[in-house]
């Protein structure tokens, strides 16, 4: 999954299945209220929750449709596609012979039907990868991530509020150029009905995963490296498929919210026994600090390209329309946020994650100490059983850059209490 992500739980999730193990049975209802890249409902979803997810980002929306809802891995129709599976089978079964069918992600692979389904599925991966742009539709040959986000493009030029100027950096040129032509060809399928949803969901999910392997950035989108590149972004783009293991299941039951506000969202959620929430408690809104993976995810479905890359903005070059200010990112509003949230969520338990790192109370070197006496005195209101509390501190390492920093331990902090039944409807 995407691993530069802010507040990214990969390194603490077994500690927050494990308190979800505590409060219920297989098969209840859990609700990722902030399912961001989806590494906790996914996780939720293999240890036989069922899950309901959300999130107001489209990246988080298509991990969901591909990992959450799919269950299978999609059959393709190469002749529909006007692809030969012949001129791929070395490089596919090259690839293939470098993963272990007894390591964990790749056990699918020792059943000999799902291992051709997965054959299929590299050969259309190898075939986008290797893509020139001849072999693209007149109609659907774009150089938008290109012109508008490598250095060499036409529309790649900003002015800062102070006054600097320069070209975007997003990507190489060379990565630009493939970029493009994976997603017009993605573009071209999905507009002309030959591929799927599942299918159109998993490429493109593969493709947010590889992409951000190769982006020139520090950590988010919200800026690139202005003066030259991060060694990453000088690789080549590499298309790689997901480890099917943690996508084959037979749970259905699952829900997912396509970018709702959480707090609208979570009125129209049945009941459930625990609400995870991890929510953003950040300077900047993650619609702007992810951006790109935002469009990425919508491209395919964008109408007018054109009028839509008219309308980027700022020095990242972001077109505002689908932009959303959340009041979790607001100091004075967090709490007040919090307790809505909760008061209108038909949940018996909440757990929820905070991080003691740079955040909307404390900056780099700022007291923290405030917004966790906030939180204590907001957990132990009437809104929750009286003596029900417990806090819980889990070291992990914060890989977020900012001025310069390393990256260093900080203390995730779990809220885990129970709701007064009082106030659950």
């Amino acid at each position: 999954m995407i691993q530069r992500y802010l507040g990214n739980k990969a390194s603490i999730i077994d500690s927050i299945i494990s308190e979800v193990d505590n409060l219920c049975d297989k098969g209840d209802t859990v609700c990722d209220i902030f399912s961001g890249t989806m590494s906790v409902s996914l996780n939720l979803k293999l240890n036989g929750y069922n899950v309901i997810s959300n999130d107001i980002n489209s990246f988080s929306y298509v991990f969901g449709k591909s990992y959450l809802l799919n269950n299978e891995i999609p059959s393709i129709n190469f002749k529909s596609l006007k692809i030969n599976p012949e001129d791929f089978i070395k490089k596919t079964k090259k690839i293939l012979a470098t993963l272990d069918s007894n390591e964990k992600g790749y056990k699918f692979l020792k059943k000999k039907a799902l291992k051709g389904c997965f054959l299929d599925f590299l050969t259309i991966l190898q075939y986008l990868e290797s893509l020139d742009s001849s072999l693209i539709s007149k109609k659907y040959r774009k150089s938008y991530f290109f012109n508008y986000y490598t250095e060499k493009g036409n529309e790649s030029g900003f002015k800062s509020s102070r006054g600097s100027t320069g070209k975007r950096r997003y990507f190489s040129p060379e990565n630009g150029i493939k970029l493009d032509n994976i997603l017009n060809k993605i573009r071209e399928w999905h507009q002309e009905k030959v591929i799927e949803d599942n299918l159109y969901y998993l490429l493109i999910s593969v493709v947010l995963i590889s992409v951000e392997k190769i982006s020139n950035i520090q950590g988010t989108y919200h800026d690139f490296i202005r003066e030259s590149y991060d060694s990453r972004a000088l690789n080549s783009i590499k298309l790689l498929p997901p480890k099917f293991d943690f996508i084959l299941s037979n749970l259905n039951g699952h829900q997912i919210g396509k970018e709702r506000d959480s707090l609208e969202y979570i009125k129209e959620i049945p009941r459930h026994k625990v609400l995870y929430i991890d929510p953003p408690y950040n300077f900047r809104q993650y619609t702007s600090y992810y951006f790109m993976l935002n469009l990425i995810s919508d491209y395919c479905k964008i109408e007018d390209l054109e009028k839509y890359f008219s309308k980027t903005k700022y020095v990242r070059g972001q077109n505002m329309e689908k932009d959303f200010s959340s009041t979790f990112c607001k100091n004075a509003l967090f709490i007040s946020s919090l307790n809505e949230l909760i008061t209108n969520a038909k949940t018996d338990w909440v757990i929820m994650s905070y991080y003691n790192g740079r955040n909307h109370k404390s900056g780099i070197n700022g007291d923290k100490e405030e917004i966790l006496n906030d939180l204590d005195s907001f957990f132990n209101s009437d809104l929750f059983e009286e003596g029900s509390l417990q806090v819980k501190n889990i070291e992990r390492t914060n890989y977020q850059s900012y001025g310069g920093h390393n990256a260093k331990k900080v203390n995730e902090i779990l809220f885990i209490v129970k709701k007064n039944n009082l106030w659950i409807g």
